[in-house]
C-alpha cells in the first residue's frame, strides 16, 4: 500500500471563498518510492495561505469534492452534515464539539479545508448512511441533475462529470496506477489498491464521505490493502460496487457514431488475480512503436510477433527490444498456425496508395492499399469464436486524409467507424489518424499526461529556439520540416541562424527516447524515413491503456 498525490490538468475555478481560477498544473515532485508530493513554488503548491479579513488560514485545495452527504455516527458528534454560509452553496462537513455554542447553532469542521464555523441548525441537513445511493444523484459531485449511470458503482453521473470521467478513467501515472481516483476522476491524495495487476486508485475523500469518517485513515495502515473492485462483491457503506461493473464500463465508451454497425462484442473486464500476460501480432510493425508503448504502460508481454520487410525498421525494434521482438517477415506469409493464438492485433497498412496527398495514388485496390486485405484476412483468422469468452483486440490505423469511397469500404469490412485522433493536442506535432477497432475506450477524449512535450520547445536541445509551437505533419519527405504557408521557413534558430530539427528533436516529438533510431549506422535520411512512417507514442499509450482492464501488469520503477 502506498500513497500518491495525482496531477492536475485545466484551470478550474474553486467554491471556496476568496479563491479564484487557479491554474493546477502542477508538478508531482518524487519523494520516496511510488510517492509523490506538489513542490511549494506559486500555484504549484498542495498547501497555501488564504487571506481572510481576520486572519490567514493554511487550507488544502480541494476542487470538486465529493459532495454526497452520510451520516457516519449517531447523535451530534461526528455526524456528517451539509452546511451552508450565507452567500455559498452547501457544503460538507462534520459537526464537532464546541466549548462556547449559542442556542440553536452547530459548530461544523468543513470537510476538507481545515476550517470551522457555527451554522445554525436550519443551515444543514445531514442523510443517513443506507446501503444503496440514489439513482438521481451524482456519485462524483452530488448534483441531482444527471446524466448517465456511473459504470462502477452503484449512483449516477453528472454531464460534467461524466466528461471528467471518460477524460481521465483510463489515465495512468509513470508508475503504472492511474492518475486519479475510480469512483470520481479527481482527487488529492489517493490510495492504491495493492493487488497485483490491478492499478486504481480511491481518494481519500470518496472513502471518508461515502464509507465512514476515518475510512482513509485507517485503510493506509493496511498493507496490502486490495481495492473495493477486486474484493468479493459486497457493500461498502454508501460505496455498492456494480455486479456487472466490468460490462458497463466498456459500454460506457462505446463508439456508435457515423454509420450503423452491429456494435462489437464486448468482453467484462478480467479480474486482477486472473490476468495473464498479453500475446501480440504486429503488422506493418514499424519501429516496434507497440511493443514501446505497452513496455512503458508496465504490461508483461509473453510474445510479440512483428510483421515488417523494411530492414531498418527491423533493425531500430531489434536493438532496441533487446531481441525479444519476433520478426516474421512479410505479411502476406502468416498464417495463424505458425505463430498463434493472440491477445491484441495492430497495424496500419502503407498510406501512400490511399493519402490524397499522393496524386498518383492507386487507391484501396491496387498497389499497396491492398495490403489493407492482408490486415483483414489475418483478422478473421484471429478472431476467437462465440463460445471462446477469452478476450481478443484489434486496432488498425490508416491516414485521414483519404478518399471517402476508400474510407467507407475500410468501415464495410471492419464493421466499425474509425476515431479520428489527432496527435498534436498530445505532442508538438499535427498527426490526426484514424484508429478502427474493439478496444474499450477509443472514443474517449485525449488529453496531455505530464510525460507529453506539448510545444517545439520542449523537445529542442539546449541553445536553441523554436521559432513555432506546433510543427506541421513530419512525413519521409525532408520537406516536410518546413513551416509556413506559402514561404517555406526551418523551424529552429541557433546561434541567429536558420536550422532543421535535429534527428534527437524529431525522436523527441514523435515520443521516442533520444537515439532510439541510432542503430546501424544509418544517416539522417534514414532515420526521418523510418519516423516519418512510425506511430506517435503519446496516441499509443492513449489506446492501449484501457487494456490494463485485461492483461497483466507489472509495477513500473519511479
Amino acid at each position: 500500500m502506498v500513497l500518491a498525490v495525482p496531477k492536475r490538468h485545466g484551470s478550474y475555478t474553486t467554491v471556496l471563498p476568496w479563491i479564484t481560477k487557479l491554474p493546477l498544473n502542477a508538478v508531482p515532485v518524487k519523494t520516496e518510492r511510488n510517492c509523490l508530493s506538489y513542490g511549494r513554488q506559486v500555484f504549484r503548491k498542495m498547501y497555501f495561505t488564504v487571506y481572510s479579513m481576520l486572519e490567514t488560514v493554511s487550507i488544502i485545495y480541494s476542487l470538486n469534492i465529493v459532495c454526497l452527504c452520510v451520516c457516519v455516527g449517531q447523535g451530534t458528534k461526528e455526524e456528517m452534515v451539509w452546511g451552508k454560509l450565507d452567500g455559498f452553496s452547501f457544503w460538507p462537513g462534520i459537526i464537532i464539539p464546541c466549548r462556547v455554542k449559542k442556542p440553536g447553532m452547530k459548530m461544523v469542521e468543513w470537510y476538507g479545508q481545515r476550517m470551522s464555523s457555527q451554522v445554525s441548525q436550519t443551515n444543514t441537513y445531514s442523510h443517513i448512511c443506507s446501503s444503496s445511493v440514489s439513482a438521481g444523484i451524482c456519485l462524483c459531485c452530488g448534483t441531482e441533475s444527471v446524466e448517465i449511470f456511473h459504470p462502477l458503482f452503484k449512483g449516477s453521473l453528472c454531464l460534467k462529470c461524466k466528461d471528467n470521467f471518460t477524460e481521465t478513467l483510463f489515465r495512468y501515472d509513470e508508475d503504472g496506477y492511474q492518475s486519479y481516483c475510480t469512483i470520481c476522476c479527481y482527487g488529492m491524495e489517493v490510495i492504491l489498491c495493492g493487488n497485483d495487476s490491478c492499478c486504481r486508485s480511491y481518494c481519500g475523500d470518496c472513502l471518508n464521505i461515502l464509507i465512514g469518517q476515518g475510512t482513509f485513515d485507517s485503510l493506509k495502515e493496511l498493507d496490502p490493502w486490495i481495492c473495493y473492485l477486486c474484493q468479493p462483491h459486497r457493500p461498502h457503506g454508501a460505496l455498492i460496487p456494480r455486479v456487472d461493473w466490468s460490462i458497463r464500463v466498456q459500454e460506457l465508451f462505446a463508439n456508435n457514431s457515423a454509420m450503423e454497425f452491429e456494435p462489437h462484442r464486448v468482453y467484462p473486464s478480467i479480474r486482477a488475480n486472473l490476468r495473464r500476460p498479453i500475446r501480440v501480432l504486429s503488422l506493418f510493425d514499424g519501429i516496434a512503436t507497440g511493443y514501446l508503448v505497452l513496455k512503458d504502460l508496465g504490461f508483461k508481454v509473453d510474445k510479440y510477433v512483428a510483421s515488417e520487410v523494411c530492414e531498418d525498421s527491423i533493425a531500430v525494434g531489434t536493438v532496441n527490444h533487446d531481441g525479444k521482438i519476433v520478426h516474421v517477415g512479410d505479411v502476406r506469409l502468416i498464417t495463424e498456425e505458425l505463430w498463434g493464438p493472440f491477445d491484441l492485433l495492430i497495424g496500419g497498412s502503407p498510406c501512400n496508395d490511399l493519402s490524397i496527398v499522393n496524386p498518383l495514388r492507386k487507391g484501396l485496390y491496387e498497389g499497396t492499399g491492398r495490403l489493407f486485405f492482408e490486415y483483414f484476412r489475418i483478422l478473421q483468422l484471429l478472431k476467437p469464436k462465440e463460445e471462446d469468452p477469452r478476450p481478443f483486440f484489434w486496432l488498425f490505423e490508416n491516414v485521414v486524409f483519404m478518399n471517402t469511397h476508400d474510407k467507407v469500404n475500410i468501415c464495410r469490412f471492419l464493421e466499425c467507424n474509425p476515431v479520428l485522433v489527432n496527435a498534436v493536442k498530445v505532442s508538438p506535432a499535427h498527426r490526426a489518424r484514424y484508429f478502427w477497432g474493439n478496444i474499450p475506450g477509443m472514443s474517449r477524449p485525449i488529453i496531455a499526461s505530464q510525460k507529453d512535450k506539448l510545444t517545439l520547445q520542449d523537445c529542442l536541445e539546449i541553445g536553441r529556439e523554436a521559432r513555432v509551437t506546433k510543427v506541421r505533419t513530419i512525413t519521409t519527405n525532408p520537406n516536410s520540416l518546413k513551416q509556413g504557408k506559402g514561404v517555406s521557413q526551418l523551424p529552429v534558430l541557433e546561434n541567429g541562424k536558420e536550422d532543421n530539427l535535429w534527428i534527437t528533436e524529431l525522436e523527441r516529438i514523435f515520443g521516442f527516447p533520444k537515439h532510439y533510431t541510432d542503430v546501424r549506422n544509418m544517416n539522417r535520411q534514414q532515420r526521418q524515413k523510418v519516423l516519418g512512417k512510425a506511430w506517435s507514442v503519446p496516441v499509443i499509450r492513449h489506446l492501449f491503456a484501457p487494456l490494463k482492464d485485461y492483461f497483466a501488469c507489472e509495477q513500473l520503477p519511479v
